[in-house]
């Protein structure tokens, strides 16, 4: 059987969620919610709205995540005081400690598919992977 690019990318995709969810459940996480953290992690309070955008998450569901995440004590939201029906994420203590568990099984998880690659190869993966997402959403990866 012929294997595409479009298969390849499909499979692999998915063996790394199998490989990472039940680790994420472990430690209190839920799919999506990891990408959240990251974000802010280094955006510390920002809107919602610009949570989704950057993310490329439809505000629905971004909106379903953060108030799972705001139950769960991973995030907080506040209004902010020039826009008071606006909230104001920002990411808690227990938010940080997730997220620091987090980044150890995604670097776990990266260690064990690019096995037996070099650093070359890893890096030739990154550069590929990064242009496809710019020429099928005009964005760069960040």
């Amino acid at each position: 059987m012929l294997v595409t690019i479009h298969k390849a990318l499909i499979q692999t995709t998915k063996a790394r969620k199998d490989r990472i969810r039940p680790e994420i459940y472990k430690i209190g996480l839920l799919p999506g919610q990891p990408k959240v953290l990251a974000y802010l992690s280094e955006h510390s309070k920002c809107m919602q709205k610009d949570i989704a955008e950057a993310l490329d998450i439809e505000p629905a569901t971004i909106s379903q995540i953060l108030a799972k995440m705001e139950q769960a004590g991973l995030i907080r939201k506040s209004n902010y005081n020039e826009r008071k029906r606006a909230d104001c994420v920002s990411i808690t203590d227990k938010g940080q400690k997730a997220f620091g568990q987090w980044l150890q099984i995604s670097s776990l998880v990266d260690k064990i598919s690019f096995c037996g690659f070099s650093q070359q190869e890893q890096g030739q993966m990154l550069d590929f992977l990064c242009r496809m997402y710019r020429n099928l959403t005009g964005k760069d990866l960040t």
